[in-house]
């Protein structure tokens, strides 16, 4: 890696971490909100069976995952490495978008209710909306 793809990367992170900072958002936080939402997720009756049927009562792996993801999204943490696309994928004959609208009102709640501010929660709650309407693109693209 040349010097300025390395400068840059680190300062596209620094960036990352004051708005975090500014934001009020931290780890902790994070972990909170993934602990917090998935909770929830679980206890839906819509949203549970769906994955329930995909991670059984094994959450630990996947709540460990989905911190690390969050957390690179608005920390700009290098944990996450994963390809969340593929495992959706493979429930797109068992979801619809009354998964992703009930998804996305979930989070909304979890977000309003946990973070420090409105614009914190904005925060989260864009970045999650572009991800669901990536996810259904993709997903109902490949119905049709």
């Amino acid at each position: 890696m040349t010097d300025a793809l390395r400068r840059s990367g680190e300062e596209r992170k620094a960036a990352m971490e004051r708005n975090a900072a500014a934001l009020g958002i931290d780890e902790a936080l994070v972990s909170q909100m993934v602990d917090t939402f998935y909770a929830r997720v679980r206890e839906d009756d819509l949203l549970g069976p769906i994955f329930q049927g995909a991670l059984g009562e094994d959450w630990d792996p996947h709540l460990a995952k989905l911190k690390d993801f969050w957390s690179a999204i608005a920390l700009g943490t290098r944990r996450y490495n994963g390809r969340p696309m593929p495992p959706h994928l493979r429930l797109s004959d068992r979801i619809s978008e009354a998964h992703f609208e009930r998804w996305l009102g979930l989070f909304r709640q979890t977000v309003d209710e946990l973070m420090p501010n409105p614009a914190a929660a904005d925060f989260f709650y864009d970045r999650a909306s572009m991800i669901g309407r990536n996810f259904q693109a993709m997903i109902f693209a490949l119905n049709s």
